[in-house]
């Protein structure tokens, strides 16, 4: 089976124009038609964002099912990552991986149960810091939950705030692989006429195959976040 999944980091879906614009994520997300959705720095009754809970928000308007995992607690609301997804999600736990005094940061992992069958879902947003990166990989690898679903088909993705690919080697020991094959077009920033930063990244064990791994590059997408969009077509084994 083939199933489309999507990582977005949508700024809180405040565009470069400083417009809080969540109509307009709604389209992009609804353009590329991905089965799953992962999307990072989602708020929830933040006064910049009209204090909406924006996952609900995108959700409905998709007509999808989410969860939501808060990790940064703001005077009034806070923000985190979100996952949407056409098919039931059946299990969801935000990992705390925020390393000592560092910003807040999360994993959040889902069990989707698609038609063909059970799949795992790690959706985060690394920090800023080499040696913290390094260190909150280790806390997904090494977290229960990955022990859970070990044998399952597993998709970790997100905002690895990475640039250079230092946390790949790291991630090949833990069986994970990264669906990049050379393509020019890379996800940040996304107002720049080439973005040349690859940050939202998609990692895949072997119980999953790459069919496509694409950008979506639009008029919509280079105002809507100052992220890109990137979206994989993956066959479950």
């Amino acid at each position: 089976m083939e199933i489309s999944v999507l990582t977005y980091n949508i700024h809180k879906a405040i565009g470069n124009d400083r417009s809080y614009q969540p109509g307009r994520i709604v389209e992009i997300l609804r353009e590329s038609s991905a089965d799953i959705l992962c999307l990072q720095e989602v708020d929830f009754q933040v006064p910049r964002s009209h204090n909406d809970d924006l996952a609900r928000k995108l959700a409905e308007a998709l007509e999808m099912e989410y969860d939501l995992g808060l990790n940064v607690q703001l005077k009034k609301g806070a923000y985190g990552n979100a996952t949407l997804s056409r098919f039931p999600i059946v299990h969801t736990e935000n990992l705390n991986i925020t390393w000592g005094i560092k910003k807040p940061r999360g994993c959040l992992m889902s069990r989707i149960n698609t038609p063909a069958g059970e799949i795992a879902i790690l959706n985060f947003h690394l920090g800023l810091a080499g040696f913290e990166r390094m260190s909150q990989i280790r806390m997904i690898l090494e977290s229960s939950f990955l022990e859970m679903v070990r044998h399952e088909p597993v998709i970790m993705l997100g905002d690895t705030n990475d640039r250079v690919s230092k946390l790949n080697p790291l991630l090949a020991d833990g069986g994970f692989q990264d669906t990049y094959r050379g393509n020019r077009m890379h996800s940040f920033p996304s107002y720049t006429p080439n973005p040349l930063i690859r940050i939202d990244k998609v990692f895949l064990n072997s119980r999953v195959e790459l069919i496509e791994h694409r950008v979506l590059l639009n008029k919509r997408t280079r105002v809507a976040s100052d992220h890109l969009p990137v979206l994989v077509r993956l066959k479950i084994k």
